[in-house]
């Protein structure tokens, strides 16, 4: 284990760690939970009355235009996501919840060819809260090589991340199913590990960022 501290950007969250999800909105199967990430700010489309398809905004001159921005996707919203594309593969990484409401990272991944990727037979792992920690040590790169292992109802799925110069390489497996590696560029990983801190954040109401950090690296140079 070796730390890259020329590689340990300042990490802040993207909100507060007292906002947290609406558990009343979560639809969880067992196996799988539907991607919950809140958006205080978000204003269902049912409730804008001249324009149910789109929200709008206001010009200088007054009037009324229509607009594509839907804060359902970006930073922040309910369905914000980072996706990473590879020649023959690509994965996404999504804030999720648990079925004992622990706020967390969803990873999914599907192979593919010529940027055509198959997410129909997606493979996807939900992080738990311990997977979660080792997660970020990879992506705040504090530990050059992390392996998440016996994940799914089969005990089936896996997740590796391994520094190699210029970027992480990720790959996410799933027996009987085709490995997905995707090499993820440094810059990529910066803003992935924290989209990925700002989730675990929440879990806490009064552990700031640089708190966190400083005690995943104090438990890395421990060989936790």
């Amino acid at each position: 284990m070796n730390n890259h501290p020329q590689y340990q950007p300042q990490y802040q969250p993207q909100k507060s760690a007292n906002e947290y999800f609406d558990s009343s909105q979560m639809h969880n199967t067992g196996a799988e939970c539907q991607n919950l990430y809140v958006n205080e700010n978000y204003t269902p489309s049912h409730m804008h009355n001249n324009n149910a398809q789109s929200p709008v905004k206001q010009s200088q001159e007054g009037q009324t235009q229509s607009s594509d921005f839907n804060p359902d996707y970006a930073p922040g919203g309910r369905y914000y996501s980072i996706k990473v594309h590879a020649s023959k593969a690509a994965v996404e990484f999504k804030a999720d919840i648990t079925s004992k409401g622990v706020i967390t990272i969803r990873i999914e991944a599907a192979s593919g060819a010529n940027k055509s990727y198959d997410w129909k037979n997606k493979i996807s792992i939900q992080l738990t809260q311990l997977g979660l920690i080792e997660f970020l040590c990879a992506f705040l790169f504090i530990k050059e090589n992390i392996e998440l292992k016996h994940y799914g109802a089969k005990n089936d799925k896996s997740l590796k991340v391994q520094y190699q110069e210029g970027k992480l390489f990720v790959q996410v497996s799933q027996k009987g199913k085709k490995l997905c590696g995707v090499p993820t560029p440094i810059n990529e990983a910066v803003r992935i590990g924290q989209f990925a801190l700002d989730s675990y954040l929440k879990n806490f109401d009064n552990i700031s960022a640089e708190f966190a950090v400083q005690n995943f690296n104090r438990a890395a140079s421990l060989g936790l």
